[in-house]
């Protein structure tokens, strides 16, 4: 075994012991589950990995496939303008309806470091507007990070 191989598996424990109900089952087949769909989806990949499971992997890999192609799917649907949620998303970072993914995360770690609570510890006033403002900020890039990753807005 090269030591990458063990880096891995010593590194797939170390997640298993912090997100597994009891330390015989594994992260991604336990009841738990972290309720982030992101977590759930690389922890499931790592423990497909780690367990030398190519069918496993293979399934996962159609999965994600099967999710991009139904985003694409819906992206390309003429329709009369994106849902509200998110429009009024892309325009609390300051951008139009979709533009790149990679200048949302600009934007948004941009207008995060503009309005970060820390800028404002002097004045208590201030903090709590910059955290009101961080607070939508932070909602607006999860919005559109799941519509970008899986073509779905929650409610």
């Amino acid at each position: 075994m090269s030591s990458i191989d063990q880096l891995f598996d010593r590194f797939g424990n170390l997640l298993r012991s912090w997100t597994s109900q009891d330390s015989g089952s594994t992260f991604a087949n336990s009841s738990f589950g972290s309720g982030d769909p992101f977590l759930d989806e690389a922890m499931a990949e790592l423990d497909a990995y780690l367990e030398d499971d190519k069918e496993k992997q293979e399934q996962l890999r159609k999965e994600k496939e099967a999710r991009e192609a139904q985003f694409r799917a819906q992206s390309s649907k003429a329709s009369s303008g994106p849902p509200p949620k998110l429009a009024q998303a892309y325009k609390t970072l300051g951008l139009p309806f979709k533009a790149p993914f990679a200048e949302v995360k600009t934007a948004y770690k941009k207008l995060l470091k503009e309005h970060h609570p820390d800028k404002h510890g002097s004045d208590p006033l201030a903090q709590k507007q910059a955290t009101e403002t961080s607070a939508r900020i932070n909602n607006a890039y999860r919005v559109i990070e799941l519509w970008h990753e899986y073509g779905k807005i929650e409610e």
